[in-house]
């Protein structure tokens, strides 16, 4: 298992490729705009992709399931984290993504993107719109990070609502793990690490 959850993974896709020890030049990978789509403004999840073709990799943009089976990277974008969860639950492509990483493919998250690997999404009440899920049936996440991430946890704007994510998560005994733009966790279904 390797995942990489991230606040923006266009600001440590190059920590991403040091850890993994290679560079992934060559390589396909699949992206995942769909948390973006509920936003005018798109241009963060244009970088995110864009960071991907810098590293020399392909980008597939094709049937998600073909797109999996072909792909050694997936980098789901951010954007709302209830509008993207809905619809991996509505396409069963969170399944898909979970075989993806079971199956030892590289998953990077950015932001929703990383939210949405937790056991819960919960946390993301404080930052983003449950409105635009309103037939999620519940806030579970994918569960293949055991605890919670924060992303976008050096903004200011959000030290309250992180403070009150927190104390929420912990009481409902989850670890939760804040990250700034510039850090990445990696855990391997074992060990974690903030790069």
């Amino acid at each position: 298992m390797k995942l990489y959850l991230a606040s923006y993974a266009k600001v440590t896709i190059n920590k991403i490729i040091k850890n993994e020890k290679n560079v992934f030049t060559g390589k396909k990978a699949v992206f995942i705009p769909t948390a973006g789509n509920p936003y005018k403004d798109k241009s963060f999840v244009e970088e995110d992709k864009k960071a991907l073709e810098q590293q020399g990799m392909e980008v597939i943009d094709i049937d998600i399931k073909n797109a999996l089976n072909e792909a050694t990277i997936v980098l789901v974008a951010g954007g709302d984290t209830f509008y993207l969860m809905d619809n991996m639950l509505k396409s069963n492509t969170g399944e898909l993504i979970k075989n993806f990483i079971k199956n030892g493919g590289v998953y990077i998250g950015s932001s929703a993107g990383s939210i949405i690997c937790c056991s819960t999404i919960e946390g993301a009440e404080e930052f983003d719109d449950p409105s635009l899920a309103p037939n999620l049936p519940n806030y579970n996440g994918l569960g293949v990070f055991p605890d919670v991430i924060i992303p976008h946890a050096h903004k200011e704007k959000y030290f309250e609502r992180i403070k009150r994510a927190t104390s929420k998560l912990n009481k409902e005994g989850f670890s939760v793990y804040p990250l700034t733009d510039g850090e990445v966790l990696f855990y391997d279904g074992t060990n974690i690490e903030i790069l």
